[in-house]
């Protein structure tokens, strides 16, 4: 938890749904906001934390060093572009990227994030801004990180399935009525839970169809038109990489 008076940060280990502990992380100032979770030390099994300057664009990790707090600073991107999500998009094992986006031209750039630093860069194309971030979880398969867009005027939601740095397929996961917001998604399933696409029960196939027939209800749309990457002609041309401040 993040104290929005003072900027101190708090963890509360969670077991058995109930809360076991809770310690102070340390206090970081208040132009520093919380930009997201993962492995972005490459350390097996850890969690850190990126943080974004919302006055100047800088982009700091804090990691876990030897059971204190480690910090990297891993450089300024243009205030421009907002930090959307977090999740496994280079098809890398273990490894935590970033998605940004542009909030005047809607364009999406994946950052790969490696010893807590930025390895790499890679633009995945722009889509029209009535189009905002849902969330990121495994919707196409198990352990996938897939990018959920929404469209704030239609209340369609749109999956992107990302693999190695590139959109390999889109569709439409259904309307649903503006009153309803979302809440969260499962980022990482049991395997077993998300079945196959032979029909059983609980799989990711029955879910997208079940989605997808949402409509005549109250506050639903009747249809859904997928809209690909890059389809918005009113989006300007953007380069590989975002020019950094």
């Amino acid at each position: 938890m993040h104290n929005s008076n003072t900027g101190a940060f708090e963890l509360y280990l969670i077991s058995n749904n109930s809360t076991t502990n809770a310690a102070a992380s340390g206090t970081v100032g208040l132009e520093w906001q919380l930009g997201g979770f993962g492995n972005f030390s490459s350390v097996p099994g850890e969690t850190d934390m990126i943080v974004r300057n919302t006055s100047t664009g800088g982009l700091e990790v804090y990691y876990d060093n030897n059971h204190s707090i480690g910090a990297a600073f891993m450089g300024t991107v243009g205030l421009e572009w907002q930090i959307i999500g977090v999740g496994n998009f280079s098809s890398t094992p273990g490894e935590s990227d970033m998605v940004m986006r542009n909030t005047t031209t809607g364009g999406l750039e994946v950052y790969d994030i490696a010893n807590n630093q930025i390895a790499g860069a890679a633009f995945l194309g722009n889509v029209g801004l009535e189009w905002q971030f849902a969330g990121v979880a495994p919707v196409h398969g198990p352990g996938a990180s897939d990018l959920v867009l929404r469209n704030v005027n239609t209340g369609a939601f749109e999956v992107y399935d990302i693999a190695n740095n590139r959109i390999t397929g889109a569709a439409p996961l259904g309307s649903v009525g503006l009153e309803w917001q979302l809440g969260g998604f499962a980022t990482d399933p049991p395997t077993g839970s998300m079945g196959g696409s032979d029909g059983q029960p609980g799989s990711t196939s029955q879910l997208v169809q079940a989605m997808a027939g949402f409509g005549g209800g109250s506050g639903t749309a009747d249809a859904l038109n997928t809209v690909p990457l890059g389809s918005d002609t009113s989006q300007q041309p953007l380069l590989t990489t975002p020019q950094h401040a």
